[in-house]
């Protein structure tokens, strides 16, 4: 009986000429995304490989010069493409994609994408993820709105239960139709997708890329079937065809539109995060005045200094059996680390403190923990990109530590005129490095988070989607139990 009124119900959906018009429109929106992402996706790649390629070439290969002058001259980290951002571009046109790494600066990541479009385009990016969270609903709105409402109207839904259906089957009869109608539309545009990427030799790679696209296909079925169910309940329920309609669509506009932004907003006054010009300026004073009360760089490093003549026994830095301006170069680098960190980190929880809020209010809609899903899954989220940026930073130290590490090493064996390699000056006492010296530095390698790591992160969004899809489909299941032939 349920494969019968399953059957019914696609036909009757695919005879109607709403189904034609809606399935084209998703059909041509959902193509385009998917093709339009996978040459973003490998312009990008390209992009990335050939810059960071370029720019360690041009660290390396600075030229002659002291070895602290060379970290100044500094080198480029440049962020790889999330594993799966050809199907959704997530943070990455807000996000800074690259990281000068100099001394004595950590530097916030530079040049979102976002900073280069018209105002019309950051209303949104067109990818895979942005079309079925938005317009996947709204497709199986239309499709399903009139199951119930429609049948009692007609008056068919006497004719129904007279004959001994049973409501259960007939829920279940009716959402296989119309989920069957929406598969019909969604599932050949993602294989067409597919066949114009593997055209397209674009290869996405990953952490567990092949669970990555199971979780999210997962996490996204969820979602249609929340609104899916959804949608029959409220047929059910509503005393005509019409007011299905306005209902779904008013609860669909309440949830990818207004519940999105009022999210946001909601976080940025549970979790405060400074400005730009806040966050800067406070952490120069505290590059200046010290850290939390304490003394300030300068006093500690003479307080360093002291610690250093008494125990070598000597009363001045021209005797001690190491450099001291290299010394105290790098002492005062690792003082820096602390403040840096100090507010990085600071910033980094509030914003995902706020995410974090967002995905709790996924109660009130399931959009929002099903975006922050897709995003980590996707390797195009907060997570991924402080990941990115603290793998930046522990590069720019260990470039710092090498070279300074280096200069120490090499005015100790000047002293003692033992110099090993380089260009020692015995007139002006200048050490300079070559290009041997500067490949001490290992390139920049970027290791994204594990999925078990975003599964972490995200495991709570998953559960929020597992508890929408278990109440709708109560919520189904209670409504058609009490579905009358007519409305009172």
């Amino acid at each position: 009986m349920i494969r019968t009124i399953a059957s019914k119900e696609l036909k009757e959906i695919v005879r109607d000429g709403r189904f034609a018009w809606t399935a084209a429109i998703m059909a041509i929106l959902l193509i385009a995304a998917l093709v339009t992402g996978a040459e973003r996706y490998a312009g990008y790649r390209l992009t990335q490989e050939a810059s960071q390629a370029a720019s360690n070439s041009q660290f390396y290969s600075q030229g002659d010069k002291n070895p602290h002058s060379g970290a100044h001259y500094g080198n480029y980290a440049f962020k790889a493409a999330g594993p799966l951002s050809l199907f959704d571009s997530g943070i990455e046109a807000y996000a800074g994609s690259f990281v000068f790494m100099e001394a004595h600066k950590q530097n916030l990541a530079l040049s979102p994408p976002a900073g280069d479009l018209s105002a019309i385009a950051r209303f949104g990016d067109l990818n895979g993820a942005m079309i079925l969270q938005v317009l996947m609903p709204l497709l199986i709105i239309f499709l399903g709105f009139s199951t119930f409402a429609g049948e009692r109207e007609r008056g068919t839904l006497r004719q129904l239960l007279s004959m001994g259906v049973s409501k259960s089957d007939l829920l279940w009869g009716k959402a296989l139709g119309v989920g069957a109608a929406v598969a019909l539309v969604i599932v050949p545009c993602i294989v067409a997708g597919a066949v114009v990427i593997a055209f397209l030799k674009v290869t996405p790679s990953g952490d567990a890329f092949g669970a990555r696209l199971a979780l999210m296909s997962l996490a996204y079925i969820g979602y249609g079937l929340i609104f899916l169910f959804l949608t029959l309940a409220v047929s059910a329920l509503a005393s005509s065809p019409r007011t299905a309609l306005i209902g779904m669509v008013g609860f669909w506009a309440f949830c990818v539109f207004l519940m999105p932004k009022a999210a946001g907003e909601i976080s940025k006054v549970v979790h405060p995060s400074p400005s730009l010009g806040e966050f800067q300026t406070d952490m120069q004073m505290s590059r200046v005045k010290g850290l939390g009360g304490g003394p300030p760089p300068r006093a500690r490093l003479e307080i360093y200094k002291q610690q250093l003549l008494k125990k070598y026994g000597v009363k001045t830095t021209a005797e001690l059996p190491i450099y001291w301006v290299s010394t105290s170069m790098q002492k005062m680098e690792e003082m820096d680390h602390e403040i840096y960190s100090y507010y990085y980190n600071s910033l980094n929880d509030a914003y995902t403190a706020q995410r974090r809020v967002q995905d709790n209010l996924g109660v009130l809609a399931p959009v929002l923990p099903l975006s922050s899903i897709s995003m980590g899954l996707s390797g195009a989220d907060l997570l991924h990109q402080n990941t990115f940026t603290a793998a930046a930073e522990k590069q720019r130290r260990l470039m710092v530590e090498t070279m300074n590490g280096y200069l120490s090493k090499m005015a100790v064996d000047f002293n003692a005129n033992q110099a090993l390699t380089g260009n020692v000056s015995m007139e002006t006492n200048v050490l300079v490095a070559s290009e041997a010296v500067f490949k001490l530095v290992p390139p920049f390698r970027y290791e994204p988070p594990s999925l078990a790591a975003v599964m972490h992160e995200y495991g709570k969004g998953f559960a929020i989607l597992a508890a929408w899809l278990v109440g709708s489909i109560a919520l189904a299941f209670f409504t058609v139990g009490r579905l009358r032939p007519q409305t009172r």
